[in-house]
């Protein structure tokens, strides 16, 4: 078992005090070297194409590695960049996340039907892949579809029932990257969030539609726990079909059905944070973790701490948790 952090801790889609600095090719820099210092030597990165969403724009033309066209940009080239991770001691890029929710908001962004939202994401994908293979990198983790909120918005009309229908096109889109990510040497796997179509025990039927030779699942802790789902039975349920599995934690319960709503990770009302840093919260990472022990699982685990408010700080206290709480329990 190997654990790597994913970028996707740090909050770009808030304009706090320093947010400048995030945009600087030097923090993302300095970041990897703190990464590094605590021990995590393999790391995952959130991968967007697009830049006419104004979070997308302001993270592409940030030093954040978060596609090909800002690499070569902030780092002269892919090459270049995998040379300065070498370098601050980051030995591998285990894989890139993509979601369906930002071909969704590019679509929304250009005044684009919504309802491409597959074919958006399909060819997002084949872009990802084609990164991959340049950086050696693994791992396709893929959230298949977009908020629930906004797809009902969207979507959604009285009396219509939209869902089954938008599912098995998300499958069969699925299972086309799966495909296509292993003829390049990457393995493909779907993530649940609390606030998708994939939520829950809904998570079953979808993985009914997947091609289990090409699709695999990487399971998300705090997600798992929040939509009232036990995590560490949800391990052991698809023990042989795990990979890039997320450790992250969280004491939100979503009792104002907020995974309906448009900015889900947002609640309007009771306790503001839905995230926690990695051992602050109520997910029983020790239990998954013996669970993944007893199973002989040596995959990546991804380590984080989702919209921590200390993004240093963070880093040490889940490389502590590793260490004290989960390598030695």
């Amino acid at each position: 078992m190997k654990f790597g952090c994913s970028l996707e801790m740090i909050n770009m889609r808030i304009t706090e005090p320093g947010y400048t600095n995030k945009l600087t090719k030097k923090y993302w820099i300095e970041l990897f070297k703190f990464a590094s210092a605590v021990g995590f030597k393999g790391v995952e990165l959130p991968y967007n194409p697009y830049t006419n969403d104004g979070i997308a724009f302001n993270m592409t033309r940030s030093g954040m590695p978060i596609n090909k066209y800002a690499v070569n940009t902030k780092y002269g080239s892919v090459n270049s960049f995998m040379e300065i991770l070498a370098d601050v001691g980051i030995e591998q890029i285990t894989g890139v996340h993509i979601s369906a929710q930002d071909s969704l908001l590019e679509l929304i962004t250009t005044g684009q039907d919504p309802r491409k939202v597959f074919e958006k994401f399909e060819a997002a994908a084949e872009e990802a892949i084609g990164f991959l293979e340049e950086v050696d990198g693994k791992g396709l983790v893929i959230s298949p579809t977009p908020e629930l909120g906004l797809l009902h918005h969207l979507m959604g009309s009285k009396g219509e029932n939209w869902e089954p229908s938008f599912l098995s096109k998300a499958a069969d889109t699925i299972n086309k990257i799966g495909k296509m990510a292993s003829k390049s040497g990457v393995q493909a796997s779907i993530k649940n969030e609390f606030w998708s179509l994939v939520r829950g025990n809904q998570l079953d039927r979808f993985m009914d539609e997947l091609d289990s030779q090409h699709i695999f699942y990487s399971p998300d802790l705090a997600h798992l726990s929040i939509a009232n789902e036990n995590p560490v039975e949800v391990v052991k349920k698809y023990h042989d079909k795990l990979n890039f599995i997320r450790f992250s934690d969280t004491r939100f319960v979503d009792l104002e059905d907020n995974y309906k709503k448009p900015n889900p990770e947002i609640p309007k009302v009771g306790a503001q944070r839905v995230f926690c840093d990695l051992g602050d919260g109520k997910v029983d990472l020790q239990g998954v973790y013996h669970a993944l022990t007893d199973t002989s699982y040596d995959g990546w685990v991804i380590c984080e701490s989702k919209k921590t408010l200390n993004v240093y700080k963070a880093l040490l206290k889940m490389r502590w948790y590793i260490d004290n709480k989960l390598l030695k329990s």
